[in-house]
């Protein structure tokens, strides 16, 4: 077994959720974009992972939290009292995909 690999493996999974959650935290100059980027961000974070259903469960959960967070922001701008609590739903789902696609690594 090549360890050399697997810490690699482990390393740019924990680069590309640090990447997600700078994401969330940010005020995003295209919602679109932003959109887009986490929908690869998170397909390379799965990507050595089992596609159990929990895992796409939680994939699918978490998208819809950042699209709506996104959608909140095009609509009433990044300014708006609710994108707090939407964050604090994007991590939570976000923790739940990490914890999920390691737990299933191959």
């Amino acid at each position: 077994m090549n360890m050399i690999a697997n810490i690699r493996s482990v390393d740019a999974r924990e680069s590309i959720f640090s990447r997600l959650d700078v994401l969330i935290a940010r005020r995003p100059p295209s919602p679109d974009a932003a959109r887009v980027e986490a929908r690869q961000l998170v397909s390379m974070a799965i990507a050595d992972s089992c596609q159990a259903d929990s895992l796409w469960g939680t994939v699918d959960a978490f998208h819809a939290h950042f699209d709506f967070m996104m959608q909140t922001i095009e609509i009433n701008g990044a300014e708006d009292p609710s994108l707090g609590l939407l964050r604090t739903k994007c991590r939570f789902y976000l923790e739940q995909v990490e914890a999920l696609s390691l737990s299933l690594t191959y």
